[in-house]
């Protein structure tokens, strides 16, 4: 169950125990405060490490709505939530945190020169054991790493908010260890996380790739003419999210009959979308300084509210749904 401290396990050949292992977690941005939540929850303790004071103080408030938002839904005890709270240490200096961590987890910014910075310093500052696990969402983080850390890294790309959507993708290269791949994927299910292996890395891996490919037809519907922002939504939330939540993607395809959606694929009346790397409805919306949540508007005008209050909205809502879908989500396998 969320919130439990893991059972003892292994992790680059070492035991992986509450109340005696540490994980480092490097970057306090978007990624870092709900990753650590979820090693805080289930006993280990976590050092936060950010240089940024102003990180780890927005960390701090985001760890603890959170936390908070859990005790009001009645997904977590006030005591549980408070004692995972306690085991997060914020650090604006990582070395100390590198030196005695089993664990680290690197959720820095997606830049080349950062992230070789960071596996520099992971290389001089970490124990020879200690496993590497990095967040990235697009790169080949094996080419930026010193060849002595490149055994013991391997990518776990996780999900915004971390601390509750399940998936985790997983991929190493061709030196590390299969035992340590087999030890990262039993570490992500004792952490409630569903982890899913890539046989070889790729640019983007595969959900940020699907949705590459999803947001080039919807940008073309939209410039078209076709739907309006909020219809688009709209659609997805009542057909494809509840459908793909039970059949995923090539599931579906059974259902569907393979030779009907063969004929389908070919169909000559479809017109794929142009190949357009910068859409005039993303394009003009950054010139003008529209970027999203975080500046109150975007595709949507968000009327003043903060991006904390935001998240807590969104959250309450994706709990709601991750709750009640139980093993559909715990257990994702297909029918």
């Amino acid at each position: 169950m969320p919130g439990t401290a893991m059972k003892p396990l292994t992790l680059g050949g070492r035991p992986l125990r509450p109340g005696e292992s540490r994980v480092a977690v490097l970057g306090a941005g978007v990624m870092g405060p709900g990753i650590a939540q979820v090693f805080a929850e289930h006993g280990l303790d976590v050092d936060l490490c950010d240089p940024s004071p102003q990180a780890l103080e927005r960390a701090r408030a985001t760890l603890g709505g959170s936390l908070d938002l859990k005790v009001q839904l009645g997904l977590a005890g006030r005591d549980a939530a408070d004692q995972a709270l306690s085991r997060v240490r914020m650090q604006a200096d990582s070395q100390e945190a590198l030196a005695r961590a089993d664990l680290v987890v690197e959720a820095v910014f997606e830049n080349a020169d950062v992230k070789r910075a960071v596996y520099e310093a992971v290389a001089a500052h970490s124990e020879p054991h200690a496993v590497v696990w990095s967040n990235t969402s697009t790169m080949n983080v094996f080419e930026l790493a010193p060849p002595a850390l490149r055994p013991r890294l391997v990518v776990a790309h996780w999900f915004a908010p971390a601390h509750i959507l399940p998936l985790v993708e997983v991929v190493g290269d061709e030196r590390t260890a299969p035992a340590l791949l087999a030890e990262t994927d039993a570490v992500l299910r004792a952490l409630g996380k569903a982890p899913v292996r890539l046989e070889k890395f790729v640019p983007g891996f595969v959900i940020n790739r699907l949705l590459r490919a999803l947001g080039r037809e919807a940008f073309h519907l939209l410039e078209s003419g076709v739907i309006s922002v909020e219809n688009l939504d709209a659609a997805v939330r009542t057909s494809l999210a509840p459908r793909m939540q039970v059949l995923g993607l090539m599931q579906r395809y059974d259902y569907t009959g393979l030779g009907l959606s063969l004929r389908n694929l070919s169909d000559p009346r479809f017109e794929d979308a142009p190949v357009n790397l910068r859409p005039d409805a993303l394009q003009h919306r950054v010139d003008r300084g529209e970027l999203g949540v975080a500046t109150g508007k975007g595709f949507y005008d968000y009327a003043g509210r903060g991006a904390l209050e935001l998240q807590h909205a969104r959250d309450v809502r994706l709990w709601q749904v991750v709750h009640a879908l139980g093993d559909l989500v715990a257990d994702p396998r297909p029918i």
